[in-house]
């Protein structure tokens, strides 16, 4: 017999919108036997794998979820996932597959901006709306493509925090870097304007190639100029060794910021005591009173053994929002699906989604976490804030 707390949490996670589709499930019985196929590619092998499985386990969690109190439409869902390998033309050879072949009802969005910009296309080929958790990159949306809907902050908002913690204290010099690739060349590209409204300088900046393993030579650029913030665009494996790479150098910076790299719980465990005092940029909270949010976190937790990391919360909010796109158009109809999705809010655990007319998400905020005392823990903005922000930066001993 379930408890009451049980059955509370069970009810903020499953929204009103996705209950109408359990109700709802007797009009569906001549299909009942067959199972929703969702489609998608993850990088679950190559450089972004280490995020790439938190975004999968949102994926999955979700599924399973509602797998257990029904499913959608009295049809239980089943999720249809090829390892992209973090190659975006890997991906596009998949997503072909998946509709072509596999003849997939639904599809949703791949891990990381330069994976989407790369599988968009195939969205509006097909007219299959997708959702995508993990494409920050303006880009995509610029094409004027009808079905892909952004699940995430845009890029810009990544590093306005960073700026503004730089402003505040009077750093003024900012070195910036990052991989060559989607996402860090949109933060990059708004990085100086930005930059320059806040009275800041950008000394340095230079990008480094996908899939790079020795970052010596452009740290010694980055000591070369003077910076007192080091801005870098990185993911988790690039961020780990700037970070060592910047120590064995003695890179001095009063402010130590990455993207999104430090937002894996793993990171700690990579680079050490070096890891308190870092900035890094979040798009979730455990501790966001947004609907739903604690079960959600300890559901993740119960389910896969270890902490959510934003990634695994938008990709669960972007079936949140697909699921309550179905639950009101009580049918798998795919351009019905895809007005719901550029027309509707939807509170989800990451906040409310809600885009413009490109499909840009114009409802969720960036957030900037810091690494203290072995936790993740919001700094900025201040409605958000969990602690006081530790500046300057300084290297363990």
């Amino acid at each position: 017999m379930k408890s009451a707390s049980a059955s509370k949490g069970i009810a903020f996670l499953l929204s009103a919108a996705i209950l109408a589709c359990f109700i709802g499930a007797s009009s569906h019985k001549a299909s009942a036997a067959d199972p929703i196929v969702i489609g998608t590619t993850v990088s679950e092998t190559g450089s972004y794998a280490e995020v790439g499985k938190y975004a999968l386990q949102g994926y999955q969690l979700y599924v399973n979820q509602i797998n257990a109190h029904g499913g959608w439409l009295g049809r239980q869902l089943q999720l249809k996932v090829y390892d992209d390998a973090s190659d975006p033309a890997t991906s596009v050879t998949e997503y072909q597959k998946l509709v072509q072949q596999d003849h997939v009802n639904l599809i949703v969005g791949p891990y990381s901006s330069a994976i989407t910009a790369a599988v968009a296309n195939i969205a509006d080929q097909y007219k299959m709306p997708m959702i995508s958790p993990e494409v920050a990159s303006v880009g995509p949306f610029k094409r004027n493509l009808k079905y892909i809907f952004q699940g995430t902050a845009t890029s810009d908002r990544y590093v306005y925090g960073a700026i503004q913690i730089a402003k505040q204290y009077g750093y003024k010099r900012i070195a910036l870097t990052g991989e060559d690739t989607a996402f860090p060349k949109s933060i990059a590209s708004a990085v100086p304007d930005m930059a320059k409204a806040a009275g800041l300088d950008v000394v340095f900046s230079e990008l480094y190639p996908h899939n790079a393993s020795d970052y010596t030579a452009i740290v010694q650029k980055i000591k070369q100029s003077n910076p007192d913030v080091v801005l870098a665009i990185s993911y988790f494996p690039d961020s780990v060794g700037i970070i060592r790479a910047l120590k064995q150098a003695n890179v001095t910076p009063k402010e130590l910021f990455f993207t999104i790299g430090p937002a894996e719980p793993n990171f700690a465990k990579e680079v050490g005591a070096d890891a308190q005092g870092v900035l890094f940029a979040s798009n979730w909270s455990s501790e966001l009173k947004t609907k739903g949010n604690a079960e959600f976190a300890k559901a993740f937790k119960a389910a896969f053994g270890v902490d959510a990391d934003y990634h695994s919360a938008q990709n669960y909010a972007a079936m949140q929002v697909l699921g309550a796109a179905i639950a009101s158009v009580k049918s798998l109809d795919n351009d019905k699906i895809r007005d719901y999705m550029a027309t509707h809010e939807v509170d989800t655990v990451c906040g409310t989604y809600h885009v413009d007319s490109t499909g840009m998400q114009t409802g969720y905020d960036s957030l900037t976490d810091q690494w203290q005392g072995g936790k993740q823990l919001v700094v900025y903005p201040s409605k958000w804030a969990q602690a006081k922000l530790i500046t300057p930066y300084a290297w363990a001993k």
